[in-house]
């Protein structure tokens, strides 16, 4: 579990230290962007630290190109 707080307290310095410098630069589509990258990759390592069972994205890219599953 403190393993989920230390990656809590790293992404928001990762906002600390990018979210002023987007706003000063007007960038609005690249902080969208990275507010969403950062919201899936501490999702994802929540799910991992709580050991949630996922799925494999493997069956995703078999099933979008036709493999057989």
């Amino acid at each position: 579990m403190s393993s989920l707080i230390g990656v809590i307290a790293l992404a928001a310095a990762a906002v600390w230290l990018e979210v002023p410098r987007l706003l000063h630069r007007e960038q609005k589509r690249e902080l969208a962007i990275f507010f969403i990258f950062l919201a899936i990759g501490v999702a994802l390592y929540s799910a991992l630290v709580m050991e949630v069972s996922l799925p494999n994205p493997f069956v995703l890219v078999k099933m979008m190109f036709g493999w057989a599953v």
